[in-house]
């Protein structure tokens, strides 16, 4: 038998009282049943009955693996440190009695007949679960009556656990309290249909380009070798040429592709784009770079090139119809039931709806007892019964996920049916989590304080806040190189056309509340704010110079910002960095807003290239839901994904003022 870890289990409190100890053992056992029917369930056993009474005694778990049945006897004890030990072998023949009787009745009829141990120790933050298979058996009887008798196992007090018995290892399957964030950036639907258009482009131009009439020279896709990889790789990287182009013109967010009217424009458009893009790449790189095996020179037959990348946008106009056609058709998605009719519940159906490329099906909604119901509007799902039809609701129509979404959930909150469904393998989770995977923000009007404390995320990893500010310093400093001359002919701007100085400091509130200088290049007049007082910007500001409008919507005045993230003030990714006087306003208006301190700030965010520009408690407001899902799923890969948007941002010209 393997090892058991040497884990060191919690000290009971000393003398209990009876009664008291009496119902922690209960609600110990019914927790530990649950978790062994849970990851038996996800193991592939069918849970027939549970807490089934016989003459011989209580089966805890009656499972069965196509014609074998099992008797299961689960061990919880969170003060011992092997649970297994506590059973006697008395009792595993009591339960190999029990199945024996049982025998007769079960469908199918059994093949074998066997009775296994799982041994649950509950700790809090992971339980563990060991399967013994096999610590009884049940042989079919001489009779020849097809009738059962038991295998009496070793005639001792306890059982024995030989070495090729050793337990199997368990995964609990404990309620999912938040998806991946490689999931919540690239949901299935949308992360299959990226591949599936990669596929497209690649193929088009490496097939294209290797067989008749296109190709000058003959070469065999068949056949493994070196130009073959080098072709792929060089059709490859034109494919995500591509994408990048579709994805400038926003043809991943399904709120514009859904539009038929507009995908073909902009089909046309990515189409254009990718060509000035290969055309650029063509002239900047080294013509050995490009490699297409059945062409000769690649560089006097650019037209088959675009040529290939027509007929590929064109089948991506065909993908998208047909991709979309199929997901509507098959109801290809992860259906789920809302528990709830009030306003919270009916916003995130509307949600939900309106972004199936998340891929979600909402079935509808289970009303709360006593709750004010919303009336259903054109297009909102129904209400399909009441909680106590929820888990047979759940069986019958292939429920794998129930969403809670009650705005008073005292006294309305269904534990028990709750916990049904969650031990027959269907993911519970609150609103909130589901509200965040959707949109990518924290729903901060809404949201309790238990949500962030119990809830995932905010972990500020060593490594990871190492790796953030070398990244940090590199961007920085490349940065700083690359835009100098930029910045020179920027400063020599702002001197020529307004009268003051080429920079511009202001007192900004940075991480753990404490003020810096921000850094800026000047775009407004002197003393904009002498008479007014601390203002934000508005749209067609008159206090910024004709200069200083250019400078702000092509991001130039954010150069000297980089000064500002090399002194270690600011981060290159984070929360935009706020004036003290409009904190403390906004701490006063705004839940949750000093939350938005815990990080540096930085000179791009997630609520940047999310939102746009800020001047407003409503929209400080908005943008606190974005910085603070920021600050919850902190990692490198979201800080890449983030600058990536900043790029699209900048060049589509959109948030400045």
């Amino acid at each position: 038998m393997t090892r058991l870890p040497s884990r060191r289990p919690s000290r009971p409190d000393p003398d209990p009282p009876p009664e008291r100890s009496r119902d922690r053992r209960i609600d110990a056992g019914a927790v530990g049943e649950a978790l062994a029917a849970a990851a038996l369930k996800a193991a592939g056993y069918r849970i027939a009955a549970r807490n089934l009474r016989t003459r011989h005694g209580e089966i805890d778990l009656l499972v069965r693996r196509g014609r074998i049945w099992i008797a299961v006897e689960v061990k919880t004890r969170s003060t011992h440190p092997a649970p297994e030990r506590t059973v006697t072998a008395a009792q595993l023949d009591r339960l190999a009695a029990a199945l024996a009787a049982l025998a007769p009745s079960l469908r199918p009829r059994p093949r074998a007949l066997r009775v296994d141990l799982i041994a649950v120790r509950p700790w809090p933050d992971r339980p563990e679960l060991l399967h013994f298979a096999g610590l009884r058996a049940v042989a079919q009887g001489d009779d020849g009556g097809g009738g059962w008798a038991r295998a009496l196992g070793p005639d001792r007090d306890r059982p024995k656990f030989p070495k090729r018995s050793a337990p199997r290892r368990l995964s609990p399957q404990l309620p999912t309290r938040m998806s991946s964030l490689v999931e919540q950036f690239m949901p299935r639907r949308k992360a299959l249909l990226l591949l599936s258009e990669n596929l497209v482009f690649t193929l088009v131009l490496l097939v294209g380009t290797s067989a008749p009439p296109l190709s000058s020279q003959s070469f065999l896709l068949v056949e493994p070798s070196k130009d073959l990889l080098l072709g792929f790789l060089t059709c490859f990287t034109i494919a995500i040429l591509c994408q990048a182009s579709l994805s400038y013109n926003d043809l991943y967010d399904w709120r514009t592709a859904q539009n038929r009217a507009e995908l073909g424009h902009r089909l046309l458009r990515s189409a254009g784009y990718a060509l000035v893009m290969f055309a650029a790449l063509v002239v900047v790189a080294p013509k050995q770079l490009f490699h297409f095996p059945g062409l000769r020179d690649p560089s006097g037959e650019t037209w088959k090139l675009i040529l290939l990348l027509a007929i590929a946008f064109g089948l991506i106009y065909a993908l998208r119809h047909a991709f979309h056609w199929f997901f509507y058709r098959w109801r290809f998605g992860e259906r789920i039931v809302i528990i709830g009719g009030g306003a919270e519940a009916r916003s995130l159906g509307r949600l939900i709806q309106q972004n199936p490329l998340a891929g979600y099906e909402l079935l509808g909604f289970v009303p709360a007892p006593d709750e004010p119901v919303l009336p259903c509007e054109n297009g909102d799902a129904p209400s399909i019964g009441s909680l106590d039809q929820l888990r047979a609701l759940c069986q019958h129509e292939g429920i794998s996920r129930v969403v809670v979404a009650l705005h008073e959930r005292r006294g309305r909150l269904p534990v028990g049916t709750l916990l049904e469904c969650r031990t027959d393998g269907v993911t519970v989770e609150e609103r909130e989590a589901m509200f965040e995977r959707l949109t990518g923000k924290l729903a901060v009007e809404s949201m309790r304080p238990s949500y962030l404390i119990y809830g995932r995320g905010f972990i500020k990893d060593p490594l990871t806040m190492a790796l953030k500010r070398v990244t940090d310093i590199v961007f920085a400093g490349l940065g700083l190189v690359l835009a100098l001359p930029l910045g020179l002919l920027a400063a020599l701007a702002i001197k020529l056309t307004s009268r003051g100085p080429v920079f511009f400091t202001q007192e900004r509130t940075g991480q753990d509340g404490a003020p810096f200088r921000l850094i800026k290049f000047r775009t407004m007049q002197v003393d904009a704010e002498k008479h007014s007082g601390p203002v934000w910007a508005e749209k067609n500001d008159k206090r910024i110079t004709p200069i200083g409008r250019f400078l702000r919507l092509s991001r130039i005045d954010e150069i000297p910002q980089l000064v500002n993230i090399l002194s270690g003030h600011m981060s290159f990714v984070g929360p935009r960095p706020e004036r003290p006087h409009f904190v403390e306003q906004l701490t006063r208006e705004i839940p949750f807003y000093p939350l938005r301190h815990t990080v540096k700030p930085g000179l791009t965010g997630w609520a940047q290239v999310q939102h746009t520009y800020g001047a407003s408690v409503d929209d400080a407001r908005e943008k606190l839901r974005y910085d603070l899902y920021y600050i919850k799923n902190m990692a490198l890969l979201l800080d890449l994904t983030i600058i990536w948007k900043t790029v699209a941002v900048i060049l589509h010209g959109k948030g400045a003022r």
